[in-house]
């Protein structure tokens, strides 16, 4: 083998693990596709309180939350939960822990392995205090991408989601239109979302509204009850 063919060959394995890893990177982050939901017997709602774990809203050097944003976000999410618990609608949590090695590399190069297999964060904050009706562990942003959730989202009836949690560029967004992919109506607890990117989250809430999903904020769902 000459040289230009070595050469040729590397730059194949070089380009077919870039499209791997983009690939891959998709669908870490992006929603995933499902069956349509029979809204006729899908009555209830329910909250899905997205990945507030120890790893994510813990300040690093690479992330820094502001002053007291953290703190604001899970009370809101504490007085949301304990709302729906109230009048009988179930309180969904989940936790993202990565799977596989080649995900695990991708987290610990880009994201600081926060997330990964072995981290000391997974775990809910404990400043959350309300007891979840059931806590799913997934593996991508979408929740959607775990049969668990959908088999305890059909037991319990539910056709609409209110979302809250993080990271509002990413699993919030992916798994909103995921639940809209799937005929969920959904609805966004913005100001219980977290987003370390307030930019990126508010072009991100834009794009949300236009493909249907409902903003309502804290104060409107306690006046409302």
């Amino acid at each position: 083998m000459n040289m230009w063919s070595v050469v040729g060959f590397v730059a194949l394995v070089l380009l077919i693990g870039v499209g791997y890893t983009a690939q891959r990177l998709m669908r870490l982050q992006g929603p995933t596709q499902g069956a349509v939901i029979d809204t006729a017997n899908r009555g209830q709602a329910a909250l899905l309180v997205l990945d507030v774990q120890e790893d994510f809203t813990k300040d690093t050097k690479a992330r820094q939350w502001p002053t007291g944003f953290v703190e604001e976000r899970i009370a809101r999410i504490n007085a949301l939960a304990a709302e729906a618990q109230m009048r009988g609608e179930p309180v969904i949590t989940t936790r993202l822990i990565y799977e596989g090695g080649h995900s695990n590399l991708l987290i610990g190069l880009l994201g600081k392995g926060l997330g990964t297999k072995g981290s000391d964060g997974l775990e809910l904050d404990t400043r959350l205090r309300f007891q979840p009706d059931a806590d799913i562990v997934k593996s991508v942003g979408d929740a959607f991408a775990s049969d668990e959730l959908e088999a305890f989202l059909k037991t319990h009836g539910v056709g609409r989601l209110r979302i809250a949690g993080l990271d509002g560029c990413y699993c919030v967004k992916s798994t909103a239109l995921g639940a809209l992919g799937r005929g969920y109506a959904v609805e966004l607890a913005e100001d219980a979302v977290l987003s370390i990117d307030l930019k990126g989250w508010a072009e991100c809430r834009t794009e949300l509204i236009s493909k249907g999903v409902e903003l309502v904020n804290s104060a409107e769902l306690a006046e409302a009850q």
